[in-house]
């Protein structure tokens, strides 16, 4: 008999456990205080839902064996987006759902096999809102919970905000032929492979120039509008830093803007940002989030209010 757990699966110890929850029930608290109300998605979906419309590679996805498709969530969105476009079709948008729970997610591992990655998450929805008041009401609530979960001073945290359609417009001014690797590289600030690229050295500075912009949000916005002008995304961003900046600076929380800034999963279409809390060893991603308008819409009978934007904490990490 194997006495191990699965591999990349953990057992998690009483104080481990007890840790969690606190952290879990202090989040559920102030989520509420806020007006969100509990739901609870199933473990176990229907992997077209659980692939989010394309969002979510099918390799990512741990299976289940069953007569039908099904794998268990590697995050919550989009069940919860699911249930807000059938079971919750008829309620009065915005809808404002919070959720605790474990997530499942397929890696390769080291061998070649399956390494499974549990985590415990708690989050946040809000369906159903077009305007900037959105991001506003939960990048605030994002910055508000940090407050809630007492991190320890020592561990400086920065809140790093990007947005999809930056990345488009920066891609739309590179005219060469494999734009998706020019992509790759940006998003993995990839200096060496823009290097060996068969381009022009005019090229390469400018793309070089791009990958350097991040820091102080002001100052890459000013930098971008001499490049590209002034538009719609742009001065939405310069609105949402006027209020958001100095909400973060009061709680200690560092802001910066990655106009190339990548996920994981290719949910998002909008603004996109992750809470990233540094340590002796590496900077541990804690929290991350984004407006999914594309993927409420995919899932909706009609092309109303198809908005949305969430957050979520990875509780373990």
């Amino acid at each position: 008999m194997t006495l191990q757990p699965a591999s990349g699966a953990r057992d998690l110890n009483p104080q481990q456990v007890k840790k969690n929850h606190l952290i879990a029930s202090k989040l559920s608290s102030l989520y509420q205080l806020w007006g969100y109300v509990r739901i609870s998605p199933p473990h176990i979906e229907r992997l077209e839902t659980l692939m989010a419309a394309g969002g979510i590679s099918n390799d990512e996805i741990l299976k289940i064996v069953s007569d039908e498709p099904l794998g268990l969530r590697p995050e919550m969105t989009a069940s919860i987006v699911r249930a807000a476009s059938s079971r919750f079709n008829e309620y009065e948008r915005p809808l404002r759902f919070w959720s605790t729970g474990t997530s499942f997610k397929c890696n390769e591992g080291i061998d070649g096999g399956i390494d499974i990655e549990e985590s415990f998450q708690s989050g946040v929805e809000l369906i159903g809102t077009k305007e900037i008041n959105a991001e506003i009401e939960l990048l605030s609530l994002l910055i508000e919970s940090l407050k809630i979960i007492e991190i320890d001073q020592e561990y400086k945290t920065t809140l790093l905000i990007g947005n999809t359609y930056l990345m488009k417009l920066i891609l739309s001014s590179i005219d060469i032929k494999n734009i998706d690797k020019i992509k790759k590289i940006l998003i993995d600030l990839d200096y060496i492979s823009l290097n060996n690229l068969d381009l022009k050295e005019e090229q390469k500075q400018f793309i070089k120039k791009i990958m350097d912009m991040r820091g102080d949000p002001e100052k890459i916005l000013k930098s971008l509008k001499k490049i590209y002008g002034s538009n719609n995304y742009i001065e939405n961003l310069e609105e949402l830093f006027s209020i958001i900046k100095p909400l973060a600076n009061d709680k200690g929380i560092a802001i910066q803007l990655d106009p190339t800034l990548g996920t994981k999963y290719k949910l998002y279409s909008g603004l996109t940002f992750s809470l990233i809390s540094s340590t002796s060893s590496a900077p541990i991603v804690i929290a991350k989030g984004g407006r999914y308008d594309d993927l409420v819409r995919k899932f909706s009978s009609s092309d109303q209010n198809c908005y949305g934007i969430g957050f979520s904490f990875s509780i373990d990490k």
